[in-house]
């Protein structure tokens, strides 16, 4: 008994890594085949939210806040996703047109706290599904009328996210903001503004205001918590909205 062969215990970094030593991506796929819905099943269409905050949220609340901010023409429901982050949610459209009109209009309020939708292809896993980005409106306050150009306007955007449209014409250099929607990863500190030098003055700050933003946290820039439970400091603390306490 002294001789026999006991089993090689692997653990599993052994059991991912070594076979990708001797074999190809290729040689490790697995093609599967995707579900075929009933002839009688209504096509749906799918988005995936999340609701950014340390409280939790259930399913029925946040049907409830939505059933009086949304106008829909065709039936919706909600269902929680996973027991781990209760306020990841999928929704399920009966019409296309829905499913765009809440993911353009975008992020909406959950007792003050933000929820971000995207579109959820059923074809990509729960992973890879963008949730931390956001479409926003964006209202940006304080830029002197010399200065409303569309590249300028495009730099600012680009500080706070991506642009994918602005509101610009003629007459927006008179007005007193100027509004761009950006797409704009909700895991960073919001971008508050900056000060434009002028040449005649001292310079002047340039306010950027996130369009249906209650809560966040003054001190970090955040969503998902407010001040008082910040337990991070930030080079720049956030004073008001209308500029900076350094």
């Amino acid at each position: 008994m002294e001789n026999e062969r006991r089993p090689t215990i692997l653990d599993n970094n052994d059991l991912v890594l070594h076979p990708m030593n001797h074999l190809s991506i290729g040689d490790m796929c697995l093609s599967l085949k995707p579900l075929v819905a009933d002839n009688d099943q209504v096509e749906k269409f799918t988005a995936a939210g999340k609701i950014i905050s340390s409280k939790s949220f259930t399913k029925h609340y946040v049907k409830r806040v939505l059933l009086r901010a949304w106008t829909l023409k065709g039936r919706w429901d909600i269902t929680e996703i996973t027991r781990a982050d209760p306020n990841m949610f999928r929704f399920e459209f009966q019409l296309e047109q829905d499913c765009h009109w809440v993911i353009d209009k975008g992020p909406w309020s959950i007792n003050g706290e933000i929820l971000t939708i995207t579109e959820w292809d059923p074809s990509i896993p729960l992973q890879s599904i963008p949730l931390k980005f956001s479409l926003w409106w964006v209202q940006i306050h304080g830029i002197p009328p010399v200065f409303m150009t569309r590249d300028n306007l495009h730099m600012i955007g680009e500080k706070a996210g991506t642009v994918i449209d602005m509101e610009l014409s003629e007459n927006s250099r008179w007005k007193p903001y100027v509004r761009a929607q950006l797409s704009i990863n909700v895991n960073n500190p919001l971008y508050p503004g900056f000060y434009l030098p002028l040449k005649s003055q001292k310079p002047t700050w340039v306010q950027l205001k996130y369009e249906k933003l209650a809560y966040f946290c003054f001190r970090c820039g955040r969503l998902g918590h407010e001040r008082e439970a910040c337990s991070e400091e930030a080079d720049t603390t956030i004073a008001n909205l209308q500029g900076l306490l350094g």
